[in-house]
């Protein structure tokens, strides 16, 4: 895979909203005003630019020009439809499908020994400091690994705020992806590659959220 493609894979996961969650983010923010709601998405679109440019100037190798023929547009036969479906359907009830359950078990097995409550209270010094969230807020942020649009949801809850709820919602946009997609990304682009898009996920959300936190919104 060349370096473009390896940005473009990077920069669409972090900046695209699956269809789910951009559901729950007119549902929740959307209470609040259109404004909050745009915010999420400029926020979105201005790390893809800023990120983009970085990752385009840092990273080492050659992207070489793309130029493909566009072939004529027909409607595909049902037949090959149909296959290619079941080759989908197969490939995520094979590959993905069992990281997801066995994710929910670890969820679960978290949430019936309460350890849910020791996770957020280590972490709830960044979470409070930071970006200005309860710490009880950290629960649905570790439930966006295995689903953002549930995630987003377990925040109505906790009686946020809508600066609080920007924030939040922005942070499971930008952070990890659900762990079917950290699936495909390990299958397309290596551990190497994968370790190094965590990291950087990590990084841009501490720095987003605590700008949202203490310059943008205050």
């Amino acid at each position: 895979m060349s370096v473009r493609s390896k940005i473009n894979s990077f920069l669409g996961l972090l900046g695209v909203p699956c269809v789910a969650l951009q559901a729950m983010i007119f549902g929740l923010l959307g209470n609040f005003g259109g404004f909050y709601v745009a915010g999420v998405y400029l926020v979105l679109f201005s790390i893809s630019i800023i990120l983009g440019i970085i990752l385009n100037c840092i990273l080492p190798g050659y992207s070489p020009e793309l130029l493909i023929e566009i072939p004529p547009y027909r409607f595909p036969p049902l037949l090959i439809l149909g296959e290619k479906l079941y080759f989908r359907i197969k490939g995520f009830l094979i590959e993905a499908a069992p990281i997801v359950l066995l994710g929910v078990l670890v969820i679960n097995i978290l949430l019936y020994f309460s350890l849910l409550d020791s996770i957020s209270g280590v972490f709830a010094p960044v979470i409070q400091g930071l970006f200005g969230l309860p710490k009880e807020a950290v629960v649905a942020l570790v439930i966006g690994f295995l689903r953002k649009d549930v995630a987003v949801g377990m925040l109505m809850p906790l009686a946020l705020s809508a600066k609080q709820l920007f924030i939040a919602t922005t942070l499971l946009a930008i952070s990890f992806p659900c762990i079917a997609t950290f699936v495909v990304l390990l299958k397309e682009l290596g551990l190497k590659y994968l370790i190094g898009a965590t990291l950087i996920m990590i990084a841009v959300s501490m720095v987003v959220g605590s700008i949202l936190n203490f310059v943008i919104l205050r």
